[in-house]
């Protein structure tokens, strides 16, 4: 055989094993990098509850209007009047962090209002038959959650019915949920220790679901209530919200939860800096408990825009939304921080525009636009 067909020989060999090496190695990618893609990107969403006082009709429109605007994530409620929006958001590319309020499946009452059922009345047992109730219909269409929050600003009385309303109006801290001669602080911690209960439910549920064994846990957003004082900034009984997180924490919260989900409202002010916006989640100690390994989900925040003329001029607001972003993309870069949802996508049909939202007017602001971009 001549040189010259030996060599090319070799070559189409090589080359028959360097394109089988390439197809390798891209199926294993097709496998392995969406796992990775998800777990090393910031979650970037909208809180949506508009739809609950919409027909499904309204409801798939509302879905294409999302879609079209960008919206890659929501966080809504679960239950029976969500799975039909969570299950059509997630047909078109859109996950959902489902907020599950650990009274569900309990005989716990409302004090005053929807939310506020305590969670000393929390039935762990009760939660993971509603659980089961809300999932498996779910993942019989295919859904994977991208996160299940557990409850929502539980550190205050508006979630949670164990916290007398007004009661002292302190600002509660570790030491006072420690305190068995605190006044206000056993009631508390004896709840938040059934939270836990009802957590570990959530958590062994997940683990034997059929589509999200993988789903991260998140504590309940927790509300900036202020640091532990004499006196909080409304005048009602709260819990701090590193405190409220450290005594979970010396209760087992570590063993499961995935990530601390946590709220904060900034400043609207276009001229803070950078700086001084990182200065006030440090003063406050926002994401002080988060880390690489329990990283914090921004589940709520937002800053409003109270005009209520159309076209709205949201320019200020851009700009503050702006350096909001650079301030915490220094927690993104110590990879503290994973989830970024904004508060809220809209307002319900027919009343006044609300503030907060960022699709007013009939169109996304552009504070909106900024919300929803990658970080």
């Amino acid at each position: 055989m001549p040189f010259a067909e030996v060599l090319s020989l070799k070559e189409i060999r090589l080359q028959y094993f360097s394109i089988l090496l390439f197809s390798v190695v891209m199926t294993l990618a097709q496998v392995l990098l969406p796992d990775l893609a998800q777990a090393q990107s910031v979650v970037v969403g909208m809180n949506v509850y508009d739809y609950t006082v919409r027909s499904h009709h309204e409801q798939d429109d509302e879905i294409d209007l999302l879609q079209k605007s960008g919206v890659k994530t929501i966080r809504t409620g679960l239950s029976d009047k969500s799975a039909y929006f969570i299950t059509q958001a997630y047909k078109h590319g859109i996950g959902t962090i489902a907020i599950l309020f650990p009274t569900n499946g309990s005989q716990a009452k409302p004090k005053r209002r929807w939310s506020d059922a305590p969670l000393s009345g929390a039935d762990p047992d009760g939660f993971a038959k509603w659980l089961h109730s809300m999932l498996d219909p779910l993942e019989a269409t295919g859904v994977r959650l991208t996160a299940m929050e557990l409850g929502n600003e539980i550190n205050n009385n508006g979630y949670n019915g164990d916290i007398p309303v007004p009661g002292s109006g302190r600002v509660l801290g570790l030491s006072d949920l420690n305190n068995p001669h605190d006044p206000e602080g056993p009631m508390i911690a004896n709840g938040l220790r059934n939270y836990l209960r009802v957590m570990a439910a959530l958590k062994e549920v997940r683990d034997h679901s059929k589509l999200n064994q993988k789903t991260p846990v998140l504590l309940a957003g927790m509300a900036d209530w202020g640091l532990p004082s004499p006196k909080a900034w409304n005048g009602q009984l709260g819990v701090s919200l590193p405190d409220t997180i450290e005594f979970l924490r010396q209760n087992g919260l570590d063993r499961f939860a995935s990530g601390y989900a946590v709220h904060v409202y900034p400043t609207g002010n276009p001229q803070a800096s950078v700086q001084a916006r990182i200065a006030e989640l440090e003063q406050k100690r926002i994401l002080s408990k988060c880390t690489p390994d329990k990283p914090c989900w921004l589940t709520e925040w937002g800053i409003s825009s109270n005009s209520q003329s159309c076209p709205l001029d949201d320019a200020n607001r851009a700009k503050a939304v702006t350096a909001e972003r650079d301030a915490l993309q220094t927690y993104v870069q110590q990879k503290r921080l994973v989830g970024l949802i904004w508060f809220t996508w809209s307002g319900l049909p027919g009343l006044k525009e609300e503030p907060l939202a960022i699709f007013r007017c009939g169109g996304l602001t552009n504070a909106g636009k900024l919300a929803l971009s990658p970080m």
